[in-house]
């Protein structure tokens, strides 16, 4: 079927023209038993008197038909396979690859449906990815506050009182920002919505965030956080995005840092952008392995120094959340037990 409707693409008067097609095949079709008959007159093939004359145009007129019906069938071939393409897709979420060179109406359908498949694939991957960034940010502050709470009842100094204090309200403020954000998203069901919120923020003040964020792992592990003097410029942010972005990184070097080691955070500007450094001396990776990093569930996912677990989507959301943001992140080491340092590079707001 394939090569019939090809074999006539290839003319040019045919070629982008669907119905011209059709109408081409029934015109040959409707005139096979005259030319028969005149052939056989011309060529003598048989005399054409009588019932012969009859018989000669019957069958040559039954041979026309079915070899009419069966080419006008052959037609359909790009109808029928946008409509397999569908219910591939529908049915078992298998992308198509369907030829998108023929200029046709059929052509032009197929066209559309591969993008549209395309297009749709693309639409629920995103929806999936949200949806995993929103339960991985539900997760992770709860149980940040959760070990706040639990220092603040052991802490005897009111002045670290009060420190812990202060970051578990503004933690539970962000988190109850956040949460009328999901309850948005599942009134409207709009999923992408949460993602494109951008207001001009201080970096000082994201950063901020992010750092108290993982004051309990850094306690925890005995890790210092040196954070450099942070200048004060102003990205366009969902900064609940990307404070949560920002922290994973932070909480990574923690995570994979020894216990007493030292995590440095520092702010470079230049070309109209922020340079953001997060560095540890911690067990490093392999050189070459970086972009095995952000990939969605990686392999290259490892335990923490105290056992802390790894969920294998930490980095790869990371890295979608800077993307979405005009941003670009890197990862660098020399090698195992050589630490590790990674950058994150922003657009400065207008």
């Amino acid at each position: 079927m394939k090569n019939v409707y090809h074999f006539f693409s290839r003319p040019g008067f045919l070629s982008s023209n669907y119905t011209l097609k059709f109408l081409f095949i029934a015109f040959i079709g409707v005139h096979i038993p005259l030319i028969v008959l005149i052939m056989a007159v011309v060529f003598d093939w048989i005399p054409l008197k009588g019932w012969n004359v009859i018989l000669v145009a019957l069958a040559a007129t039954l041979i026309a038909t079915g070899l009419t019906l069966l080419l006008l069938k052959s037609l359909l071939w790009p109808i029928l396979q946008a409509k397999n393409a569908l219910q591939d897709y529908t049915r078992k979420k298998v992308i198509p690859s369907l030829p998108v060179h023929y200029t046709d109406e059929a052509g032009q359908l197929l066209q559309q449906v591969q993008i549209a498949i395309d297009s749709m694939d693309a639409l629920l991957k995103e929806r999936k990815d949200i949806l995993t960034l929103l339960s991985h940010d539900l997760r992770t502050p709860f149980t940040q506050l959760i070990g706040l709470g639990e220092l603040l009842q052991s802490e005897k100094s009111e002045e670290l009182s009060a420190k812990y204090g202060a970051i578990i309200q503004k933690m539970a403020e962000e988190q109850l920002i956040f949460i009328k954000d999901i309850i948005q998203i599942l009134e409207t069901g709009k999923e992408d919505e949460i993602s494109h919120v951008f207001e001009a923020r201080n970096i000082a003040d994201i950063l901020s965030l992010s750092i108290d964020m993982q004051q309990l792992s850094a306690v925890r592990k005995q890790i210092q956080l040196s954070v450099h003097p942070v200048p004060a410029i102003q990205v366009k942010c969902n900064s609940r995005l990307l404070s949560q972005a920002i922290s994973n990184i932070i909480g990574n070097a923690i995570k994979f840092s020894h216990r007493g080691g030292e995590v440095i955070v520092k702010i470079h500007v230049f070309s109209g952008h922020i340079h953001l450094l997060v560095a540890d001396k911690g067990i490093g990776f392999d050189t070459g392995k970086a972009a095995l990093l952000f990939q969605k569930f990686t392999s290259e996912g490892k335990m923490g120094t105290d056992g802390e677990v790894s969920s294998g989507v930490g980095l790869y959301l990371t890295r979608k959340v800077i993307q979405n943001h005009g941003g670009m992140i890197a990862a660098f080491s020399e090698g195992k037990n050589q630490g590790a340092v990674f950058t994150i590079q922003l657009p400065i707001a207008n």
